[in-house]
């Protein structure tokens, strides 16, 4: 099956161990690697739980995840960008824009999904898209306040 890796070393996703695969609404189920290959922007691979090309499409369009503990840990002063899933979002004037409910990270900046605040509501029914760029957009992170800030406006 193809398998696009989002790590920064593409190739890294093979150093973790045991991968979990799961369609969308079903549950997570633990699979091995047998083998990969480069091939084009992501890699051809062999899982322990499809043998055939017909089973390997059962799979099209599916999830990979690790568990937690195979990540390494990271160095001061950094996060990792799941950890922002959840934060309270405060944009320009200390406004509470929302919670993150997801990042997508397409190449060039990481993006956080802001699902909106109740209060907002009548102004916005769609998620904010915010880039994540420390300095010019990203203020501040607090993790153990589950906080992000940010250079952001209602309107934008």
């Amino acid at each position: 099956m193809k398998v696009r890796s989002f790590t920064s070393q593409p190739e890294n996703l093979f150093d973790y161990s045991p991968w979990f695969i799961r369609q969308r609404g079903m549950e997570w189920r633990e699979v091995q690697v047998e083998e990969y290959r480069p091939h084009g922007n992501g890699f051809i691979v062999k899982l322990d739980v499809a043998s055939t090309p017909e089973e390997a499409k059962a799979y099209a369009g599916a999830e990979i995840g690790i568990r937690r503990s195979s990540l390494p840990p990271v160095p001061e002063g950094t996060i990792y960008l799941a950890d922002l899933v959840g934060c309270t979002v405060y944009g320009l004037e200390g406004v509470m824009l929302g919670k993150v409910s997801g990042i997508r990270d397409y190449g060039a900046a990481p993006i956080m999904v802001v699902s909106p605040s109740d209060h907002l509501a009548k102004e916005r029914t769609e998620d904010f898209l915010i880039p994540y760029v420390v300095g010019p957009i990203v203020k501040a992170v607090d993790l153990e306040a589950m906080t992000v800030e940010v250079e952001w406006g209602v309107d934008y």
